[in-house]
């Protein structure tokens, strides 16, 4: 069965949606990043003795990133990982006391301040905006060679070590992950790129990302001049960094590495409601290595504690595609949301949940794919913004 496609950015949303943008616009634009590949770029050989090894990088700081970044470190040690991390941060947001408190945690961490000039690549911070660049940034600044970029609320379900060891990575050198979107035909990015739409192809979700800088420095480079540099006029149909990395692959006409499962979606089923806060991404043999809790933070505390305490937490179920190895055919997926009626003594005001769901395949318990790990997320301190 065909279903309607979930294409990134709704009609309405954004007037390119309905409205092409000019031949000229798209020739200028596809000029000047021309322009920027063969003017514009830093030689690897000036900085490649900078580079060494590889190593997990989170870009954190505030005091919520910080307190996510205790949680991956319990779940690491548990793993029983050895790669050392690198936390990228930006001027102030991070005391020497906090770096000291943080790094008691772990066996080998570095700090890198994005501010600071010292970093190959310079880049800027808006305190009122997710400031998505910071992200390209410290990949390309990372003192690693085969940096494996983490978001603070991604939670590592196997040693990541294991991930550089796949026959997918060896061969492309990057392991990129899906989303749940796909690209409209009609995106601007996709002539801009000289790239031929594919219908095979969902956005990527770059809560987790590995590259090899030895083999794609200038790639790198080219996914934060779109991230960066031109960020006013790339995001209005792309959404920061997760999908400039793959245009910019796409622009030099590189192949790319990826699991050939795609997402699963997790979370909770309260009175037949499906909400899904959470996603499952996998090694490339198939197994599931994080769990990416990008809708977590939307989940309203009174909820939150409510599922802990009846429901035995918000890990409970998860949807898994029957197609999830066949990119080619079309799920009906979405975002929805939960207002939490099913709540007792539901405050008027309760913040309303973002979630995702998979509307035609039916929920089964979390624990047949990933046994415990509701029991893990409490052993490391996953609910701690309960206590807050």
């Amino acid at each position: 069965m065909m279903h309607e496609v979930n294409f990134q950015y709704a009609v309405g949303q954004s007037e390119w949606v309905t409205q092409d943008r000019s031949d000229v616009e798209l020739e200028t634009r596809r000029g000047e990043w021309h322009d920027f590949v063969d003017k514009g770029m830093l030689p690897y050989e000036k900085y490649k003795d900078r580079f060494e090894g590889r190593g997990i990088v989170i870009v954190a700081g505030n005091q919520k990133s910080l307190k996510r970044v205790r949680v991956i470190l319990r779940a690491l040690t548990k793993l029983r990982c050895q790669l050392p991390i690198e936390i990228h941060y930006w001027n102030d947001e991070m005391t020497e006391e906090s770096q000291k408190r943080i790094a008691s945690l772990w066996h080998k961490m570095h700090f890198n301040d994005l501010s600071a000039s010292s970093n190959i690549l310079k880049t800027n911070h808006n305190g009122e905006f997710i400031n998505y660049q910071l992200k390209t940034a410290a990949v390309i600044n990372s003192r690693f060679a085969e940096p494996l970029l983490l978001d603070s609320d991604n939670i590592p379900t196997m040693d990541p070590a294991l991930l550089y060891e796949s026959t997918t990575y060896k061969e492309y050198g990057t392991l990129f992950w899906p989303d749940i979107a796909r690209t409209r035909p009609n995106n601007p990015m996709w002539a801009i790129t000289n790239t031929q739409c594919r219908v095979d192809e969902y956005e990527q979700e770059s809560g987790q990302l590995i590259v090899d800088k030895r083999r794609y420095f200038y790639h790198l480079q080219l996914a934060a001049w779109f991230n960066n540099d031109h960020a006013d006029y790339y995001n209005q149909f792309l959404l920061g960094d997760k999908d400039m990395f793959r245009f910019a692959w796409h622009a030099l006409k590189t192949k790319y590495g990826s699991p050939s499962k795609w997402l699963t979606s997790v979370g909770t089923m309260t009175d037949g409601y499906y909400c899904g806060h959470s996603f499952a991404q996998h090694h490339p043999d198939g197994r599931i290595a994080f769990m990416h809790g990008g809708l977590v933070k939307t989940i309203a505390k009174e909820v939150m504690q409510w599922q802990r305490n009846n429901r035995g937490g918000i890990f409970q179920v998860y949807k898994r595609s029957d197609f999830d190895e066949q990119h080619v055919v079309n799920v009906n997926v979405s975002i929805k949301y939960d207002i939490g009626n099913y709540l007792p003594n539901r405050p008027f005001n309760l913040d309303t949940a973002a979630c995702t769901d998979l509307y035609d395949v039916v929920a089964r318990p979390l624990d047949e794919i990933l046994p415990g790990f509701e029991e893990t997320f409490e052993d490391i301190g996953g609910y701690w913004m309960l206590e807050e």
